[in-house]
């Protein structure tokens, strides 16, 4: 039996030479060797590095088998028996050999191993010469790419967009699974040019043809298509490719990938549907319809323009609201509300006389509305017009009527008026005469109602027909706020009217007009609180503004009617649909006297709980 000295060819083998430098160098290489004699392949020299991986206590002079049992299985026995058999030398590769249990063992490593036969000096085999170069770090590193390659391939197929790679010849080299799926044809049946064939019919020239084009300028591919799906429904996809190089600059194909569309196409298409029948609906409407993008330059005209105006087509250069067809008198201030409603993304109403085929004006009601997106964002206006050139003349006509009715009234009531304070006078010392005192008294009221209607009808008409006169002059304020208070609560036993003023403030203003707002504020709080017996009146200065408000009790305001309770005519009703007397001009008379003093009204209410009715102008 050899020695553990003779086995390594350490000092002290007998037959190895000690001063062999061969022997030492192959003793010490960083790879396997060993001899193995004869057939049953007895160890009779092993290096470092196959003693370390097998343990020091390899017992020489042992069959191999006996050796060595914990490699049994793994072809290493037989294809020492191989090479022995043959003379012929046997290589594997990347086979794994793990040791035993020794607390020195290097378990799992791999080796490429070279059996090769030992010839004596008769040509005959007498052993087998194992020599092996540890790859264990080459499987490792290939491990994780494999892994690693596994990864990125469970997370391409587990993707909802189809991936695929295309080689310098333009033929598809991959496809992931999700483009499998949504064709249910085998990985195969899509390479080369076979994607093509589950593109329909009607899009496939087109495809192939943008694809041939964009392939060979290298140019970023973008292009949708529809693609028959194995379930038998189309769906459209957004397919984008980039071309690929190497490192070095070489061009090696295309990477790209599909996305699923088909919601987003159908939802455009409902669009354009939606669009398609707007414009159908617009054309056929006998109204000026138009729309504006965020800039607040026209997008949009219906046919309508074009029958009812010299307008072909959609004015450029930046116009807004067709100004080049408004009456130069009316341009102005038609832009400038149009602007401002603009810029608070509010509603407005303009009416103004417009240019029209036949080069005569007529007059347009114009009503925009803000137009805004499910996100809230705005995105400009619509709106619609209508000629009301009919409705004007007819108005024209019942405003002149109006003003020379309510004149010539004047002249009788004013005389009636006068007559009836003459009786007073007379009788008012005359304590038997009570009955006519009361019936003078009534009348002397009445006629002050209906000189009130027709000092507002009049108002009216001066307003409508743009002569209204102001006669501005500073005052204070509080004069006359409490002079025209006392004047009310005179005209009523029914109500106290309370006044309070936070300040004493002057205003550049016409006193009667102001006036006029006052009482029509307060008889119209008297008129709409009849169950209770107050009206408080305050007078304060914000932001270099005077604010008059008047607040009653009574049957208030819904939130619907609010915004009306200042138009021509406007009456809100009262409990069980009661409705109050008076033409409903009153508020009117006083919004516009306010608003033609660079003020503003409105007014806070609760429906049965009361109103606020505010007035607002500027501190001189």
């Amino acid at each position: 039996m050899l020695s553990q000295a003779e086995i390594t060819g350490q000092p002290g083998g007998g037959h190895h030479p000690n001063d062999s430098r061969l022997m030492r160098l192959l003793m010490q290489a960083p790879g396997l060797f060993a001899f193995f004699k004869q057939r049953e392949g007895f160890i009779e020299l092993a290096n470092t590095a196959f003693i370390q991986l097998f343990g020091n206590a390899i017992l020489p002079n042992l069959p191999m088998r006996d050796a060595l049992p914990e490699l049994q299985g793994r072809n290493f026995f037989e294809n020492i028996e191989l090479a022995f058999d043959t003379g012929q030398p046997v290589h594997t590769y990347k086979q794994k050999l793990r040791a035993g249990t020794h607390e020195n063992d290097i378990a799992g490593h791999y080796f490429d191993l070279a059996y090769t036969p030992s010839f004596n000096e008769y040509g005959k085999v007498e052993g087998v010469i194992l020599t092996g170069h540890d790859v264990s770090a080459q499987i490792s590193e290939m491990r994780q790419l494999a892994e690693q390659s596994k990864l990125f391939k469970d997370m391409v197929d587990a993707s909802g967009t189809a991936l695929w790679t295309v080689d310098l010849y333009g033929g598809i080299t991959y496809v992931n699974q999700t483009w499998i799926d949504w064709t249910g044809q085998p990985y195969e049946a899509h390479l080369g040019r076979g994607w093509s064939d589950f593109v329909v019919p009607e899009d496939r020239e087109r495809v192939i043809s943008s694809y041939i084009r964009y392939f060979y300028r290298r140019k970023e591919y973008d292009v949708d298509f529809r693609v028959l799906r194995s379930d038998g429904h189309i769906q459209w996809v957004a397919a984008n490719g980039k071309p690929r190089y190497l490192s070095t600059g070489e061009f090696v194909g295309y990477v790209g990938s599909c996305m699923d569309i088909t919601e987003r196409k159908l939802t455009e298409q409902q669009l354009i549907d939606s669009e398609e029948r707007f414009r159908n609906i617009a054309d056929s409407a006998p109204v000026l319809i138009w729309m504006t993008g965020r800039d607040k330059a026209t997008t949009f005209l219906n046919k309508c323009w074009s029958q009812f105006s010299p307008m072909e087509s959609i004015p450029e250069g930046g116009e807004y609201l067709q100004s080049h067809l408004i009456h130069e008198h009316d341009t102005e201030r038609v832009l400038e509300a149009y602007h401002q409603a603009y810029n608070h993304h509010e509603e407005f109403y303009e009416e103004y006389r417009m240019l029209c085929t036949d080069g005569s004006y007529r007059w347009i009601g114009m009503k925009g509305v803000p137009r805004v997106a499910s996100d809230g964002v705005f995105e400009g206006y619509i709106g619609s017009g209508m000629d009301i050139t009919a409705m004007k003349e007819h108005e024209i006509v019942k405003n002149d009527f109006i003003g020379m009715a309510s004149h010539e009234l004047k002249t009788p009531i004013t005389s009636i008026k006068a007559y009836i304070q003459l009786l007073l006078n007379i009788y008012k010392n005359k304590p038997d005469d009570a009955f006519l005192m009361k019936s003078l008294t009534t009348v002397n009221s009445q006629i002050n109602k209906l000189t009130r209607l027709i000092t507002d009808l009049l108002d009216v008409s001066k307003m409508e027909s743009g002569r209204l006169s102001l006669n501005h002059d500073e005052f204070v304020l509080n004069d006359v706020v409490q002079d025209t208070v006392e004047e009310v609560q005179h005209t009523t036993t029914s109500h106290e009217i309370i006044f309070t003023a936070d300040t004493t403030c002057s205003v550049y203003a016409d006193r009667d007009r102001i006036a006029q707002v006052v009482t029509n504020f307060l008889t119209n709080a008297i008129k709409y609180s009849p169950h209770d017996d107050r009206v408080n009146i305050n007078l304060k200065v914000e932001n270099g503004h005077a604010i008059v408000a008047v607040q009653d009790y009574g049957i208030g305001i819904s939130p619907a009617e609010q915004h009306k309770v200042f138009n021509r005519f406007y009456r809100v009703e009262g409990r069980n649909e009661q409705t109050f007397s008076g033409f409903g001009i009153g508020l009117y008379v006083a919004a516009e006297i306010v608003r033609r003093h660079n003020g503003r009204v409105w007014v806070e209410s609760e429906k049965d709980k009361g109103s606020v009715f505010h007035f607002s102008m500027p501190v001189r």
